[in-house]
């Protein structure tokens, strides 16, 4: 297996080439990427997303059931990524990459049910399929890594698709969320990192677990994911109303 720095070596030589003028240049692959999608970890606030290369998840699952009003996002991408420009021998770092956003994409795998092609069909060109959102921080070059969230799927898109009736508790729908990262290095030139493609499973009710009325009495056994309840972990719900809330309110929290 030919090592990974071999790899590397005609990249960084490519960005010395064209440091600057990276669009007369064309995009060159492996300067600027996403590496992988990172599984996040519950800490004493909320989530916490990790910046290590081996601690990632390959697909996901979206449970359309679980979105509400008022997520940020029916699902959530980590990505770590990373700058593989030249790096800096001191002072300012002209290749540092100032990250400004993310492009989304939003597409389909294999077989569509009638019902959902529809609709994505009538929502063809929208900006619930493809849109930006704006981020910020600075990626160091020469292997500097950074993680980030992105708001990778619409609450009002889950929802409408959950409106069909074509959603089953078995994922009837496989999505390709396709994710860019946006930036500028420190000497004024502006990047694009290659496509980062995520596969993600969509469902009705495959991640909810135990469900009782609300309140539940005790802290329920699936807590679900600590950023989004939606998304990849078995929740335990409640029911208030005729509304699933997930994970469950419990008395005296």
């Amino acid at each position: 297996m030919i090592p990974i720095v071999e790899h590397r070596r005609p990249l960084a030589l490519a960005a010395a080439l064209c440091p600057i003028l990276i669009l007369s240049c064309g995009r060159v692959p492996g300067q600027f990427e996403i590496l992988n999608n990172q599984i996040p970890m519950s800490s004493g606030t909320g989530c916490l997303v990790p910046t290590s290369a081996t601690a990632y998840q390959g697909q996901g699952t979206l449970d359309a059931s679980i979105v509400r009003d008022g997520l940020p996002t029916a699902y959530f991408v980590f990505p770590l990524i990373e700058n593989n420009l030249p790096g800096s021998t001191g002072g300012i770092d002209p290749n540092q990459i100032q990250l400004s956003g993310f492009t989304v994409d939003i597409g389909t795998i294999g077989l569509v049910p009638g019902g959902i092609q529809s609709a994505l069909t009538a929502l063809a060109g929208s900006d619930l399929l493809h849109y930006q959102i704006p981020w910020s921080g600075g990626i160091s070059s020469g292997g500097g890594q950074l993680s980030a969230f992105v708001n990778a799927f619409p609450v009002a898109l889950a929802q409408q698709l959950l409106q069909t009736g074509a959603l089953t508790l078995e994922p009837s729908l496989t999505v390709k969320l396709t994710i860019q990262a946006l930036g500028t290095t420190n000497n004024g030139s502006k990047m694009t990192s290659d496509p980062f493609s995520y596969p993600v499973s969509v469902c009705a009710g495959c991640l909810v677990e135990n469900v009782a009325s609300c309140p539940f009495a005790t802290a329920p056994a699936n807590r679900g994911n600590p950023c989004n309840p939606a998304q990849d972990d078995p929740v335990d719900c409640c029911v208030d109303n005729g509304t699933l809330i997930c994970p469950p309110t419990v008395v005296g929290q």
